[in-house]
């Protein structure tokens, strides 16, 4: 383990993002990151402009990258140089860098060369290390592009100084992928803000069960669709995404009624939460906020005993975890999922909250860094 370096008088700090696409689960942590260490310099390989997030009034320096916005696939070869250059437009180098990666950001130079490097992981890059996960690295076309980007990645994570992961399935990816040990911190989720009443404004459909994240295929939207029609339910499908289009073409043919809403406000997310009889969350996430976010709201929730879910959900107390995301199988998890009860599904969300986050993040700097920054 490498060695912390000695106290400065006026330390450095840059916290450091991987890309700002939406206010998702890992910008949520970039936020209160952010709230914690309010005297850090702020990057990010780019930023949406239509994206806000509370930042206190901070500038997020990106890099060249801004110009590939909405090409993702496209900058993926381009990431890790576009950080080493974005490097050599900073003075000196940081004293503290705390990085939040779940694709290349460990890949950024920031650090001086007598400083400490920690990295919040959320994943190793799924389409580079495990793309069984959500489909985007699958093609035998990438294969090379994939072995060329490992050695890269690992090269990265073994300049570290410490790493911690947003759950256990991540530790054990980054000890299996990397070769390194990684200590677990839960994400922060802002518990209180979904325990609040509020009257409903959305029509919405009675008992409806409710599918909620990004519209990209591996969130496996079009299975809570599947499960309505077979349990005879109305179904709410909410986030944003490239499937849009896609969700909606099977909305209008399905044999229940099935609402898509396209990008809903924050406040409209904690209305479907609160008034959903389930949330379905059939796919293997890395942490999953949003499993919380709906047991915070007394919200059940049915999700797979694998990845984050099985970490945040107890079975049989604020919802059902299930071994496969067969339609059979998510439809007979509602019932059970439907008899937890409200009071539970709160308790079990506390554990989760931003002030255990914040304490937890203290000490892994203090640990590695000697409390700087």
């Amino acid at each position: 383990m490498p060695t912390p370096p000695r106290s400065r008088s006026h330390p450095r700090t840059a916290l450091v993002h991987e890309w700002i696409a939406a206010r998702a689960g890992a910008e949520q942590v970039f936020e209160v990151l952010a709230g914690q260490f309010p005297d850090a310099d702020l990057h990010a390989l780019s930023a949406e402009p239509g994206v806000v997030l509370d930042l206190g009034g901070r500038r997020v320096r990106t890099t060249a990258l801004d110009a590939l916005r909405g090409h993702r696939a496209l900058a993926l070869p381009l990431m890790a140089p576009a950080w080493w250059a974005h490097a050599r437009d900073v003075q000196g180098g940081y004293d503290l860098v705390l990085t939040s990666h779940h694709a290349f950001a460990t890949s950024n130079r920031l650090v001086a060369p007598d400083g400490v490097h920690l990295a919040y992981v959320h994943t190793p890059a799924r389409y580079v290390w495990s793309p069984e996960l959500d489909g985007r690295g699958t093609s035998p076309l990438l294969a090379p592009a994939r072995r060329a980007l490992s050695v890269l990645d690992r090269r990265a994570a073994a300049g570290l100084t410490a790493i911690a992961a947003n759950s256990a399935e991540v530790a054990a990816r980054v000890e299996r992928f990397w070769h390194r040990e990684a200590v677990v911190i839960h994400p922060p989720v802002d518990v209180g803000s979904f325990a609040d009443e509020a009257p409903d404004t959305l029509d919405l459909p009675a008992g409806f069960l409710l599918a909620l994240g990004r519209f990209v295929p591996y969130k496996n939207h079009l299975a809570a669709i599947d499960v309505g029609e077979r349990l005879g339910r109305a179904v709410v499908v909410a986030g944003r995404g490239p499937l849009l289009a896609q969700l909606r073409e099977r909305a209008a043919t399905s044999r229940v009624p099935v609402l898509v809403l396209d990008s809903p406000t924050r406040p409209q997310v904690r209305e479907l939460l609160r008034r959903a009889s389930v949330l379905l969350f059939p796919t293997v996430e890395d942490f999953g906020i949003v499993p919380v976010e709906a047991m915070a709201s007394g919200t059940p929730v049915v999700a797979p005993a694998r990845g984050g879910s099985g970490e945040t959900v107890l079975d049989g107390v604020s919802g059902a975890l299930v071994e496969d995301l067969h339609v059979e199988t998510l439809a007979a998890a509602v019932a059970r999922a439907e008899h937890c009860l409200p009071s539970a599904c709160r308790d079990r969300a506390k554990v989760f909250d931003v002030t255990r986050f914040r304490d937890e993040v203290t000490a892994f700097v203090e640990r590695y860094a000697g409390g700087r920054g």
